[in-house]
């Protein structure tokens, strides 16, 4: 069964048992400053399950597209990729355990013919419901099912999280002799498919809270189930990546020179690296040193990397044709962006071969001051970190010169940066430690002023009963009418009033996803927790604002119809007096 198959066999299914079929959401998260990128097929369904927002339809199912670069440097093995797509089916209060097994089962063993002998489900320890519907409705026995502690997924360090059962499928015997290996444990047993219980809310503190609507997020990878229905050994030998791995390998002139494995694992991580590569191109990403364009420039010069050294004749870029051939069918965004995609690659190859030049001449000095036959993992790191010099490619050069680098102490070194570059992420209101905000009902689209409760104060973090005259606070309402910043607009600026008082409102900002703060200076009287307050709107601040945020969508307009389809708007900015406009282009502007 072909990949497209596959995808309209799930999404039929799902369909016909009252699910609302939904396109997939960018890789690049909206409204969740938690994520770097999508990362799982319920990302664009967080709010729901938390309650911040009402979803379309109480059931859902989609074909996600999703990136971890968590694996990236083993990919070029059999097993790890950093694109993939993930079809799943999502209830909010609809069902729970009883049904998402139920229908899990059944697709797999119907629709898709796969023998139930060969299926071996996995649940928490705790989760003695999921063990007797499993033996219920499948017929598998207690002793078929692995009790694994690690059977609880949570969308992150904080939000929706639960129990969950996930799905295994005996490969056979020639990925294993089945002696000593067991679902979680081995090649043998691959997971298909995870049904995730959601029940409840973990917060930033690590305790967890119910949820008021009990969920079920599922996530079937689809790379897997077509290495599954297509009979392969690796999800390499798909019809997802085999066309991309041939067409690099027919014009690699050094694929049979290289040493046992090598050209496979090349090949496997230039088709990988290729198709996500090409993804994240697509929905906007474009490389950089810094977040998600750090990651894009990342997997670009890795593949690099192996097409020099299987000299594949014209890089990286011819393979866009043949990417978009497997998966732009599926996502338009894809095939309509072809041209600026093969243009940003080879503007990116271009870039790498001057950082490559540049690198052998302090490659060559830090040659020189190797000791011991080693270069140290201090020197090997500053010239990835400073330089742009893949580890990848000073390990080729060492090794040629029968010289090794201290891996370790790079590994260290990369540790500590990824520790930083974590803690860069953490999200923090005012600067200080993270806080738990309540949701906000926004009403703003439809009014310029609501009544409200104040349902948090904070100053520099912490919470407090009240505020007098003169100081500034944080203010979180239950309901408002205030546009929060975002998307480069500024927010919305305004007042608070109550019975002997009243506040101005200097800025709104909604630093998680559902919640929206006022930053206000108390001008009178006292404000306090629980306060009943009237919002309004600065209605010429608003008009302003909405001005010149209309002004960025004619120019953006403009310049498409001007330029093409290869321009993206890479931020702005939108306030009251002014709107600045940022884009990227793969071309030299003329000037005119």
């Amino acid at each position: 069964m072909l990949s497209q198959q596959i995808r309209t066999e799930f999404l039929n299914f799902f369909e016909q048992h009252g699910h609302l079929r939904v396109p997939s959401a960018p890789l690049i998260p909206r409204d969740d400053p938690s994520l770097l990128l999508v990362s799982a097929g319920m990302v664009p369904f967080k709010a729901y399950f938390l309650g911040q927002k009402v979803a379309p339809q109480d059931r859902l199912t989609s074909c996600q597209k999703a990136f971890r670069a968590t694996d990236i440097d083993e990919v070029g093995d059999l097993s790890h990729d950093t694109f993939f797509e993930m079809l799943g089916n999502f209830s909010f209060g609809a069902y729970f355990k009883a049904e998402a097994i139920a229908y899990a089962f059944e697709l797999l063993t119907r629709n898709f013919g796969l023998d139930p002998a060969r299926l071996y489900p996995s649940v928490h320890p705790s989760d003695e419901t999921s063990v007797q519907l499993w033996e219920k409705v499948a017929g598998i026995p207690a002793e078929r099912i692995s009790r694994l502690e690690e059977n609880f997924w949570q969308a992150g360090p904080t939000g929706p999280c639960g129990v969950d059962s996930e799905i295994y499928f005996d490969l056979g015997e020639r990925f294993g002799s089945g002696q000593g290996e067991r679902p979680g444990q081995g090649e043998r047993y691959l997971e298909i498919w995870n049904l995730v219980f959601m029940d409840s809310e973990q917060l930033t503190d690590g305790s967890t809270v119910p949820l008021a609507h009990p969920g079920v997020d599922t996530g079937m990878g689809l790379e897997r189930m077509a290495m599954v229905l297509q009979g392969c050994d690796s999800i390499f030998d798909t019809d997802l990546f085999a066309p991309i791995q041939e067409d690099f390998a027919g014009r690699a002139s050094k694929l049979a020179e290289q040493p046992g494995d090598q050209g496979a694992r090349h090949l496997r991580r230039l088709s990988d690296h290729a198709r996500a590569a090409c993804m994240l191109i697509a929905d906007g990403v474009v490389p950089s040193n810094e977040g998600r364009g750090y990651v894009l420039r990342r997997l670009l010069r890795r593949a690099s990397v192996s097409a020099l050294s299987l000299g594949v004749e014209g890089g990286l870029a011819p393979c866009v044709s043949t990417v978009v051939a497997v998966l732009g069918e599926t996502y338009s965004e894809l095939a309509s962006g072809a041209e600026r995609v093969r243009a940003v690659i080879e503007q990116e190859e271009v870039r790498f071969e001057e950082t490559l030049s540049r690198g052998l001449e302090h490659f060559e000095e830090v040659l020189a001051s190797a000791e011991g036959g080693t270069i140290a993992g201090s020197a090997a790191f500053r010239l990835h970190d400073t330089f742009g010099f893949p580890l990848e490619v000073t390990e080729d050069l060492a090794s040629a010169r029968g010289v090794e680098i201290d891996r370790e102490g790079v590994e260290r070194l990369l540790k500590v940066q990824r520790e930083q570059a974590r803690a860069s992420r953490t999200i923090s209101l005012a600067g200080t430690a993270e806080t738990d905000l309540p949701p906000t009902e926004f009403v703003g689209y439809d009014q310029l002023e609501a009544s409200g409760q104040v349902r948090l104060l904070l100053r520099q973090g912490q919470p407090l009963d009240r505020a007098g005259a003169g100081e500034e606070v944080e203010v979180v309402l239950d309901v408002s009418p205030f546009y929060a910043e975002g998307g480069g607009q500024v927010g919305d600026r305004g007042a608070l009033t109550w019975g002997d008082g009243s506040a101005l409102v200097l800025d709104t900002r909604a630093p998680q996803a559902g919640a929206r703060v006022q930053h206000c200076r108390v001008l009178e009287g006292e404000l306090r927790q629980g306060q009943d307050v009237r919002a309004t709107v600065d209605r010429e601040h608003r008009a302003g604002c909405a001005a010149h945020h209309s002004a960025t969508h004619l120019l953006n307009a403009a310049l498409h119809h001007r330029l093409g389809e290869g321009v993206i708007q890479r931020g702005s900015l939108v306030s009251a007096e002014r709107a600045t406009f940022d884009f990227s282009w793969p071309h030299p502007l003329s000037e005119y």
